[in-house]
């Protein structure tokens, strides 16, 4: 079976995000982890991304939002071992590189992240879920990144950041770009119940 990994960005995706969604309804599902969903500090965040990742066994899809994507796309560049065991990566509304440095949120006398993410590639199955009207990164900054990264963008339009603030709790087009688990993943069980069985493990 494969395995879903939640990549979530900064503030951690709250129950009602779509991700969280995501995870309820998966029998095979676990989350990176930060120790501050407040403090983007990349370096950080990659170290836990390959705590989580590194020990699984099973093929792994990953599934990141906004700054994890950009956590997802280091990771994967920095530690390739990684890769033999990823099948599918989806990126939906990447925050933009040029917000970030090494402290965390760029501020205007540091340097940013824009030109290391330009200039690195993703070597894993990959699409890339873009909005034309995300406040994270632009139409157009998000159609350059795809560029940079050899990807063709999946424009959902007018939609957002693609969190709980544009609409998105329950997101079932997202499986439209997933490995499908196996026929379990259908199986009815209420939400709560759900999310209790998976965290009493």
């Amino acid at each position: 079976m494969i395995h879903t990994v939640i990549v979530p960005g900064v503030g951690g995706s709250e129950y009602a995000h779509w991700q969280s969604w995501l995870q309820r309804q998966l029998m095979s599902c676990s989350r990176v982890q930060q120790s501050d969903w407040n403090s983007p500090i990349l370096q950080n965040w990659v170290a836990e991304f390959v705590k989580t990742v590194a020990p699984i066994q099973n093929d792994i899809q990953i599934v990141a939002h906004s700054f994890g994507c950009l956590t997802t796309v280091a990771a994967l560049a920095q530690q390739p071992k990684l890769q033999a065991k990823i099948k599918n990566v989806v990126l939906v509304a990447p925050a933009n590189p040029a917000r970030f440095g090494e402290s965390g949120f760029a501020q205007h006398s540091q340097s940013n992240y824009s030109a290391y993410f330009q200039q690195l590639k993703l070597a894993v199955p990959t699409r890339l879920l873009i909005s034309e009207n995300d406040p994270w990164l632009s139409f157009a900054d998000a159609q350059a990144l795809a560029q940079a990264w050899q990807l063709t963008p999946i424009n959902l339009g007018q939609v957002g950041h693609i969190n709980v603030a544009s609409g998105f709790g329950a997101f079932p087009e997202i499986y439209d770009y997933l490995i499908a688990e196996n026929m379990q993943s259908h199986i009815s069980i209420s939400d709560n119940n759900k999310y209790l069985f998976k965290f009493a493990i």
